[in-house]
C-alpha cells in the first residue's frame, strides 16, 4: 500500500514538474520582457540630433526665382533640421517636387508653404531675421540667434524687400568681399546657429 501511494505520489510530481517549468521561466522571462512600443520610445529619446534642446529654425525665401538655388536651399533645410521652410511669391516654374539639387526630397519631411507674403505664414512668438547686406546689418560671427527664430532670404537678382526689412527683427550680415549664391547664404547662416547652440549645450 505504501509503495503504491508512494508511487502516485512520485507520478504526480513528474506531472506538475513541466508546469512549474513554465511558470518559472515566463516569470523570468516577463520580467526582462520590454514592450516594444516602449522600446521604439527609448530608442527615439536616446537617438543624437543636430536640434537644439529648446526652440527652432525655419526658413523664408522673399521672391525666389531659380529653381536650382531653391533645390539646394531645401537640402541645407533637410540637413539643418529646419522646422518650416516659406517661400513667398516663388516663380511658378519652380516646382519644389522635381528640384535635382534637393536629392533628399525635403518637401517628404520638412512642411513647404507656399504664400503669396512669407508673414502670412509665420509661426507665433517667432523672430523674424533677414539675411541682407545693408549698412547696419549685424555681423554674423557676432550675432546671438534667437531661441525661436525665421531666417528671411531675398532672391538671387535682388534683395530682401524694403516691406520685409521694416517688419525684421534683426537684419544679419555673412562679412564676405563679394556676394555668395543663395545656397551657400543658407548653408552658412544654419551651421552659425547649429555651431553656437552647440557650443552654448556644452559650455
Amino acid at each position: 500500500m505504501d509503495s503504491l501511494e508512494g508511487g502516485a505520489r512520485l507520478r504526480a510530481s513528474h506531472r506538475l514538474a513541466p508546469a512549474s517549468a513554465e511558470r518559472y521561466s515566463f516569470s523570468k522571462l516577463s520580467s526582462s520582457y520590454t514592450p516594444r512600443s516602449k522600446r521604439q520610445l527609448a530608442r527615439h529619446v536616446t537617438r543624437k540630433s543636430t536640434l537644439a534642446q529648446r526652440g527652432f529654425a525655419c526658413l523664408a525665401f522673399d521672391r525666389p526665382k531659380d529653381g536650382v538655388n531653391v533645390g539646394h536651399s531645401l537640402r541645407a533645410a533637410l540637413g539643418f533640421s529646419a522646422r518650416m521652410v516659406i517661400l513667398g511669391d516663388k516663380d511658378s516654374s519652380i516646382n519644389v517636387r522635381k528640384l535635382s539639387t534637393d536629392p533628399g526630397r525635403a518637401y517628404r519631411h520638412v512642411p513647404i508653404l507656399e504664400v503669396p507674403d512669407i508673414f502670412d505664414a509665420m509661426p507665433n512668438d517667432c523672430t523674424p531675421v533677414a539675411v541682407e547686406l545693408t549698412g547696419d546689418a549685424i555681423d554674423l560671427t557676432t550675432f546671438v540667434h534667437p531661441e525661436r527664430a525665421c531666417y528671411i532670404f531675398g532672391p538671387e537678382n535682388g534683395s530682401v524687400s524694403d516691406e520685409i526689412l521694416a517688419k525684421c527683427e534683426y537684419v544679419v550680415k555673412i562679412p564676405t568681399t563679394m556676394s555668395l549664391n543663395l545656397g551657400m547664404t543658407v548653408n552658412i547662416v544654419m551651421y552659425d546657429r547649429l555651431a553656437k547652440s552647440t557650443r552654448n549645450r556644452d559650455a
